[in-house]
C-alpha cells in the first residue's frame, strides 16, 4: 500500500507529464498497465456503468466504490488515483472515505465540491456546496490520511464553473491549495483561456480531464503540458472503446453467428490468458499442489494455454 503511494508521489515530483487513463474495473486497469501506462485513474462514471448499467448521478455508495477501487488497485502494480465523489456525505463521511480508500489500496483520491447526490462533471444540473464546507471536507481528508499513510495523495476537485462561474472555481482551487492539498482538478473547463489561467495561477500539480464529446476542449498531451498540467486523464476512452467494440462484435454475432470473421477485433484465447496471468497461477499450482494431484488434474489434456 505505502509503496504505491510513494510511487505516485515520485511520479508527481518527476519532470514531465503523467498520462493516467480512466479505468473502471480490474480488467481495464490490467490492460492499461500492459500497454505501458505508469498510473491509472479509477472512474466513478465507469464504475456506475459497469456495476449498475446506470449513469453517474450519485447512485453508488462509499462501500460500493471502495470495493471497486480495491479490485482495480489489487489487479495492477502501478498506482491508482481514485474517484471519491463528494466523500459520500459531510466532512466526517469524507474522513472515513479516505480511510477506506487507503485500506483498499488506492494511492490517492479526489473529493469534489458538489452537493450529494453528485452528477458526472460534464452533465447538466450540478450544484455545489459552500467553499467553507468544502474546505472542511478537505481538512478531514488530510487528517485521516495523516493517521494511516502520510504519502497518500489528496486532490481537490471543484465543479463550480457550471454553477457559479470560472472565477469562483479558481477561488475555490486557490483556497484548497492554501489549505495544503496535493493536487487540484478544476472540472469541465470550457475554454482554452480558462485552462491557461488555471495553469498559470495554481502552483500545485494539476489534473486535466479529457472526455471525447465533453465540455473541455480536447488537446494534445504536449499542449496540456505547455499549459501547466501535470496529470492528464483520458477519462472515458477505455470504457467507451470497450463498450463500442463489444456492441459492434456482439451485434454481428447476433446477426451472423459465431465465426472467425471478426477475430481481428478480439484477443485470442491464448492472448487473454496472458492478460489475466494464467501462467502465474499454473506456477502456483506446481509449487503448492502434490505432484500426483497435478498429474491427475491435467492427465490426458491437450493444452491450449
Amino acid at each position: 500500500m505505502a509503496k504505491k503511494t510513494k510511487a505516485l508521489r515520485a511520479l508527481l515530483q518527476r519532470p514531465g507529464l503523467i498520462i493516467a487513463p480512466g479505468v473502471y474495473d480490474a480488467l481495464s486497469a490490467r490492460i492499461c498497465e500492459m500497454v505501458g501506462f505508469e498510473a491509472v485513474s479509477h472512474s466513478g462514471y465507469g464504475t456506475a456503468a459497469v456495476t449498475l448499467g446506470q449513469p453517474d448521478i450519485g447512485l453508488l455508495d462509499m462501500t460500493e466504490m471502495a470495493r471497486q477501487v480495491g479490485s482495480v488497485a489489487n489487479a495492477v502494480e502501478i498506482p491508482v488515483l481514485a474517484d471519491a465523489d463528494t466523500g459520500f456525505g459531510n466532512a466526517v463521511n469524507a474522513y472515513r472515505t479516505v480511510q477506506e480508500y487507503i485500506r483498499a489500496g488506492a494511492a490517492g483520491l479526489f473529493i469534489e465540491d458538489q452537493v450529494l447526490p453528485k452528477r458526472c462533471g460534464h452533465m447538466r444540473g450540478k450544484q455545489v456546496i459552500s467553499k467553507q464546507e468544502m474546505l472542511g471536507k478537505l481538512k478531514a481528508a488530510m487528517d485521516a490520511r495523516g493517521e494511516l499513510d502520510p504519502d497518500f495523495v489528496i486532490m481537490c476537485r471543484t465543479d463550480a464553473i457550471a454553477v457559479n462561474g470560472f472565477e469562483d472555481a479558481l477561488d475555490r482551487a486557490k483556497a484548497a491549495v492554501d489549505l495544503g492539498v496535493d493536487m487540484i482538478f478544476v472540472e469541465a473547463m470550457e475554454t482554452r483561456e480558462q485552462m491557461e489561467r488555471v495553469g498559470r495561477e495554481i502552483k500545485v500539480p494539476l489534473m486535466l480531464n479529457l472526455v471525447e464529446g465533453g465540455r473541455t476542449p480536447l488537446m494534445t498531451y504536449k499542449q496540456a503540458e505547455e499549459m501547466g498540467f501535470k496529470y492528464v486523464v483520458p477519462a472515458l476512452t477505455a470504457l467507451s472503446a470497450a463498450a463500442k467494440g463489444m456492441y459492434d462484435v456482439m451485434r454481428r454475432v447476433r446477426e451472423e453467428g459465431v465465426s472467425d470473421a471478426y477475430l481481428d477485433r478480439l484477443f485470442t484465447f491464448q492472448e487473454f490468458a496472458r492478460v489475466v496471468h494464467l501462467e502465474r497461477f499454473r506456477r502456483l499450482e506446481e509449487r503448492y499442489l502434490p505432484p500426483e494431484m497435478l498429474e491427475e488434474k491435467y492427465k490426458g489434456e491437450r493444452s491450449i494455454v
